[in-house]
C-alpha cells in the first residue's frame, strides 16, 4: 500500500509540472518576443521580501520579460500586485522543485534554494541547487559574507548592490482599530529560539506607553503577549497577511525579532528596533539590504554572547530610547 500511495503521488505531481510545462510553453508561443524567467522560491516569507529586488534587475537585464514565481500559494499576497510579476504558481509540493531542475521550459530558471533547504517529505527527496553548490554558499556558511538579497543576486548572475525591497499592496482600505500614529510589535517567530521573553516585552510596553502615550498593535500568527491596557491591541492570528502588511505600512514605527514581519517592515521603511542573537552557527550576521541595513532609523541590536531572549532589557530600552530621539529631531 506504502509503495502504491507513492506511486499515485509522483503521477498526481508530474501531472502538475507537465500541466505547467504545456502553459509556458503556449504562453510562450503567444509572446515570442518574451524572455520567460521563472524564481522558485517556496521559502520563509523573509526570505522571498528581502529578494524582491532581484525583479527590476532581471527585468533590466533581459528587457522584455514574462515572470514566473513558484511559491506557496499562503504567500502569493507578496507578489499578486507585483507591475514585474505575470505568474504565481503554488508550489504544492517540493517535488515540483526536483522536476523543473530536472527539465523546464523556461528561458531562465533560478532556484533561490541552497542545498538540502528543502526536503520533499513524501519520497525523501532533498532538493538540491548546483549554482549555489558551485559558488560555495551552503546552509552552514551563507551569513558569513552575504545577506539574503546578495545571496539572490548571486544565485540569479545578477551583479552584487545594495537595493531597497519593496511591496505592492491593492488599494483597499484595512480598518485599523487605531488612528494613527501607532507603533506595531512582532514578538514570536516560526523559531521561537529568535524570541524575547514575555516578562521583558510586558516590561517594555508598560515602559513605552508610559513615555510616549502611543498605541501599539501587535501582529503575528501565534502566542500573543498576554498584555492589557487601552493604547494596546493583539491582532495575532486574527488577520490575513494582506490585512498585516496594511496595517505594517500604515505604522509610524516597528520593534520585532529577525523574522519575516521584520523584513514587512523593512520593505514598507518602518523606523525600527529589531531584536536579535546567535541563529545556528553564526555569532552575528545581516540579512537585510535597504534601509534596515544603512539608515540611522533603524538598529539591529544584537546579543553576541547567546540568543535574543538572553538580550538585557536596559540595552533594549536604551536602543529605543536612542532611535526616537533621533526620529523626534
Amino acid at each position: 500500500m506504502k509503495n502504491l500511495n507513492l506511486l499515485f503521488y509522483w503521477v498526481k505531481v508530474f501531472g502538475y509540472y507537465v500541466g505547467l510545462y504545456i502553459k509556458i510553453i503556449l504562453l510562450k508561443v503567444k509572446f515570442p518576443q518574451k524572455v520567460f524567467l521563472c524564481i522558485a522560491m517556496d521559502g520563509d516569507l523573509g526570505d522571498m521580501v528581502a529578494s524582491e529586488p532581484i525583479l527590476p534587475r532581471l527585468s533590466q537585464k533581459f528587457r522584455n520579460t514574462h515572470i514566473t514565481w513558484i511559491t506557496s500559494k499562503k504567500h502569493f499576497p507578496l507578489f499578486e500586485n507585483h507591475p514585474l510579476v505575470n505568474l504565481l504558481v503554488d508550489q504544492k509540493c517540493t517535488l515540483l522543485s526536483y522536476l523543473l531542475r530536472k527539465s523546464n521550459p523556461f528561458h531562465h530558471y533560478y532556484n533561490l534554494h541552497l542545498s538540502g533547504f528543502r526536503i520533499d517529505e513524501a519520497t525523501g527527496i532533498s532538493i538540491s541547487n548546483t549554482k549555489a553548490d558551485a559558488l560555495g554558499i551552503d546552509l552552514s556558511n551563507y551569513y558569513d559574507q552575504h545577506n539574503l538579497l546578495e545571496i539572490s543576486l548571486k544565485l540569479c548572475d545578477l551583479a552584487i548592490e545594495d537595493a531597497q525591497p519593496r511591496i505592492y499592496l491593492n488599494d483597499i482600505p484595512y480598518d485599523v482599530p487605531f488612528e494613527k500614529p501607532y507603533w506595531v510589535i512582532h514578538t514570536k517567530s516560526n523559531a521561537g529560539f529568535r524570541d524575547w521573553t514575555d516578562e521583558n516585552w510586558h516590561h517594555l510596553l508598560t515602559k513605552i506607553i508610559a513615555k510616549w502615550n502611543v498605541n501599539i498593535i501587535e501582529i503575528g500568527h501565534v502566542n500573543p503577549v498576554n498584555f492589557a491596557h487601552k493604547n494596546f491591541i493583539s491582532l495575532v492570528g486574527q488577520t490575513s497577511l494582506p490585512e498585516t502588511m496594511k496595517i505594517m505600512k500604515g505604522a509610524s514605527f516597528f520593534i520585532g525579532l529577525d523574522s519575516g514581519p521584520t523584513h514587512l517592515a523593512n520593505a514598507f521603511m518602518l523606523p525600527g528596533l529589531i531584536l536579535n542573537g546567535e541563529f545556528l552557527n553564526f555569532k552575528t550576521y545581516m540579512s537585510y539590504s535597504g534601509m534596515y541595513k544603512n539608515s540611522q532609523k533603524v538598529k539591529v541590536l544584537f546579543n553576541e554572547s547567546g540568543l535574543a531572549k538572553d538580550l538585557p532589557f536596559d540595552a533594549v530600552w536604551k536602543g529605543l530610547i536612542k532611535l526616537n530621539d533621533k526620529k523626534n529631531q
